[in-house]
């Protein structure tokens, strides 16, 4: 009975906080998952409610592979490709960027931690794309549940942090070395393919229609990448399985019928939560502290190293302010942060751009994230 009760309340909160979100500004400012994930570790640490750590983990790993192809097939990569050059050139060096202090972070300070490669990894994926593919590539690389956990945490910590520069002082400080953005004649809304919007009754149903069949194939899909890595490995192999994922959502989102699909995104978005949700009831605050210094130092080197590298390669390849922010939002936070960003930074005409490069990133952070973490095992 207790079993049943922990799913339902860990798949509840999720839901409650994306109804919340729409009414009250400040869970949007705090960001959702960070809200999942807080809640989360409360319940963890309170006495006397009962929880199985172990079911909260399995929700968690089965979660990520699940979420990953619903994303993606909302992306499209043949529209980027097509955009403009600056926002396509700034994205580029987001890349580079993280790539970059990623790797020289992994090389320098590996001695300070025994799995510097792994959450080198894991930090280049998660700030290319996002949390979901710092999740994917830690338990592909089979890192430590502990290490995990701290990581994300530490990940949070700043990025709440930074967050805040951005939607505060950001732009009047890099307005000071980079130019201004121009405005375009014709604004894009990109809310309408990402939000939930008004639709009529028949449209609802056809849409909750189409999204079902949708999650039924991505269930599919995760059921075919275990299989393919049991019969190539002979164990559930979770770095094969997360590569045939992402591979996967890339292909079904260059077809126009599933990309049109309505509500994949936000059904992947909440399946984020429920794993925000799940993993932060795993939290042993005991074991986070004594290690969370060193680990936080790391995150801290990667992250800002590649934000302040992205901001010199902008300047030096003439980036304006406006893309450089919302692309480097795309690249450290994921589609989810761009809307509340250009509001921030008043300028709606960098939300399509903003939300196509947190997409993208989304698809190449895994790949990146194993190529780190062997670069700097060979190169040590």
């Amino acid at each position: 009975m207790m079993t049943v009760i922990q799913i339902l309340i860990i798949f509840l909160v999720p839901y409650l906080i994306i109804v919340g979100q729409r009414k009250f500004k400040i869970i949007r400012i705090l960001s959702p998952i960070l809200i999942a994930y807080g809640v989360g570790i409360l319940w963890g640490i309170l006495e006397g409610i009962p929880l199985d750590r172990d079911l909260s983990m399995t929700i968690s790993e089965i979660c990520v592979p699940l979420a990953i192809p619903l994303i993606l097939f909302s992306a499209d990569f043949k529209k980027f490709m097509h955009s403009a050059k600056a926002t396509i050139k700034s994205f580029v060096l987001v890349i580079v960027a993280a790539f970059s202090s990623a790797l020289l972070t992994g090389i320098f300070l590996n001695s300070q931690l025994a799995e510097a490669s792994k959450i080198s990894g894991m930090l280049v994926g998660c700030y290319t794309g996002g949390t979901p593919n710092l999740m994917a590539i830690g338990m592909g690389l089979s890192i430590s549940e502990e290490t995990l956990i701290v990581v994300n945490t530490s990940d949070m910590l700043l990025g709440a942090i930074f967050f805040l520069l951005l939607i505060s002082v950001m732009k009047p400080l890099l307005s000071k070395f980079l130019k201004p953005y121009k405005h375009e004649d014709i604004v894009e809304q990109a809310e309408e393919r990402i939000y939930f919007r008004d639709l009529e009754k028949k449209e609802k149903i056809v849409a909750v229609k189409q999204s079902s069949i949708i999650l039924i194939i991505c269930v599919a899909v995760l059921g075919l990448a275990v299989g393919i890595a049991m019969l190539i490995t002979g164990k559930m192999d979770v770095a094969i399985i997360m590569l045939l994922v992402t591979t996967a959502g890339i292909i079904g989102s260059f077809s126009k019928k599933v990309r049109k699909v309505k509500y994949t995104y936000e059904i992947g978005q909440y399946i984020i939560l429920v794993f925000s949700m799940a993993l932060g009831t795993t939290v042993n605050l005991q074991e986070m502290l004594k290690a969370s210094p060193t680990i936080l130092l790391y995150v801290a080197v990667t992250m800002f190293g590649a934000i302040i590298l992205h901001l010199i390669l902008a300047k030096i390849f003439r980036i304006d302010v406006d893309t450089a922010i919302i692309t480097m939002t795309a690249g450290v936070y994921g589609p989810a942060f761009v809307v509340p960003v250009a509001d921030a930074i008043k300028n709606k005409e960098v939300i399509v751009a903003g939300l196509t490069c947190g997409l993208v990133g989304y698809a190449v952070g895994n790949y990146l994230g194993y190529l780190v973490h062997y670069l700097v095992t060979l190169l040590l």
